[in-house]
Parts: structure tokens; C-alpha cells; sequence
């Protein structure tokens, strides 16, 4: 289990292994952060070099938060990542999905869109086709800390919002530069509508459950294994839901 990052520009030859032969690697308890707790806002990188690249900003946010959450992180010789160094990040995989599945929203093969955004939540599997749960994994201290940066923007954002419906939640997230091949819907929680933010990425095992409310955002941190065949809706979380975090 690593306890720190790498500087940038390791941390960039990595993420190009990546995009190369799809290595990497992941591990994750339970973490909840209140909106009106004291949580630093990762680092600026300066000016923004994705552009209107979703997948590109996803990679600065990710890679700006991780670093300001490691113990030997640079104390800025290095500089932001440059145009350069983020296109090279900009072909990173995306999730996988099983046999014949796509994102919400995101058509297939034929160009069909089989579950538009403002449907409703798709039922139950039957007992003999209910994939098998998996237990969540603790986190370490980096994604500790990763989890509550994300949580506190996402916290932030939604600050004083009334209830909205999953349609918007997913806009509101996608608008934060989180893409929507990383969002996943779940069952609503007593009526409101939840999704789990895959943020797992070179090494991190993190991932998120955001439950909006009336009384704003519930947003919890958690870990799932980074093993491939493990998907963040099969996670059986440990935790329970509780009170709004903003």
C-alpha cells in the first residue's frame, strides 16, 4: 500500500504507462465529510490547460488534488503540469463496463442511447442475475484526504440547492469537471436520487456516494478495490446514510 505520490514529473511518465499498457493499481474505510468541517481546498494549478477537454480537466483536477494530499508533495519547483503533460494523460482509459453495456447517456455501437439521462432508475436484478457484492477496502491516508478535497467542492457547490432530481445531479456533477462515464446511478436513498463517483486512478482506491436531499448533499467517502472486475455499484458499504453535508 503506497503512503505518497510521486512528483510530477514521475507522475507523468506513470500516467503514460498507463495510457500505454493500462497498468495501475488501487486500495480503500469509510469516510464521511460534513460540509461545515474545516477542509483545505487542494492547490491551484494556475491556469486551466484542459480546455473544453472533459477527460483532460478530470486529469488536472484528479492529479492537482492527489498531489496536495501527499506527504512528500513538491513545494512547487516543478510547476503546474503543462499543456503538454496533460495531453499526455488525455487518452487514459475510461471505466469498463460489462458485455454490451455504456454509460448513462453515452450511445452504443449502433448509436442508441439504451438509458437516457432523465429515465428513471433501472429495477432490481432477480436473484440468480444479482452480481455477487463486494466489501469495501480501507483508504489510505492520501485518499482519506482526496475524498474529503472532493467532497468539500462538491459540497460547496451544491450549498444551499434545493432537492433536485438525477437528472440534474449528473449535470451538476459533469459541470465540476467530473465525467459521466464516471458517475453511476443507484437506487434512490428513501426518494432521493444517489450516484457513485468512480475516482479510482493510479493507485487510488477512492470513490464517492452523493445522495442529494432537502436538505442539500450527503457526500461519503469509500473504498473499492482496484481490481477491474470490481464495480462501484456492487460495493457493500459499511456505512450509513446520515444527515446532510451541506
Amino acid at each position: 500500500m503506497r503512503s505518497n505520490l510521486l512528483p510530477k514529473s514521475v507522475l507523468v511518465a506513470a500516467l503514460g504507462c498507463l495510457v500505454l499498457s493500462g497498468c495501475g493499481t488501487q486500495h480503500a474505510s469509510a469516510d464521511r465529510t460534513p460540509a461545515g468541517s474545516a477542509v483545505s481546498v487542494a492547490k491551484p494549478l494556475g491556469a486551466k490547460h484542459g480546455g473544453s477537454d472533459p477527460v483532460m480537466r478530470f486529469l488536472e483536477l484528479n492529479v492537482g488534488i492527489m498531489e496536495s494530499c501527499s506527504p512528500d508533495a513538491p513545494s512547487g519547483s516543478d510547476g503546474p503540469l503543462s499543456p503538454e503533460g496533460l495531453a499526455l494523460l488525455a487518452d487514459e482509459p475510461e471505466p469498463r463496463y460489462g458485455p454490451g453495456e455504456t454509460p448513462p447517456g453515452v450511445p452504443n455501437a449502433e448509436g442508441d442511447i439504451p438509458v437516457p439521462l432523465d429515465d428513471p432508475a433501472p429495477p432490481e436484478p432477480n436473484r440468480a442475475t444479482r452480481p455477487k457484492p463486494v466489501q469495501e477496502v480501507p483508504l489510505t491516508g492520501v485518499d482519506k484526504c482526496s475524498g474529503r478535497e472532493h467532497a468539500q467542492r462538491i459540497s460547496t457547490a451544491f450549498k444551499g440547492a434545493k432537492a433536485v432530481g438525477y437528472r440534474e445531479l449528473h449535470q451538476k456533477l459533469t459541470g465540476l469537471d467530473y465525467p459521466a462515464s464516471r458517475i453511476h446511478r443507484m437506487a434512490n436513498h428513501a426518494g432521493d436520487p444517489r450516484v457513485r463517483l468512480d475516482l479510482r486512478f493510479m493507485g487510488s482506491q477512492l470513490a464517492l456516494e452523493i445522495t442529494c436531499t432537502n436538505g442539500g448533499v450527503v457526500v461519503e467517502a469509500f473504498g473499492a478495490s482496484e481490481e477491474e472486475r470490481v464495480r462501484v455499484t456492487e460495493v457493500k458499504r459499511k456505512s450509513v446514510l446520515d444527515a446532510p453535508t451541506s
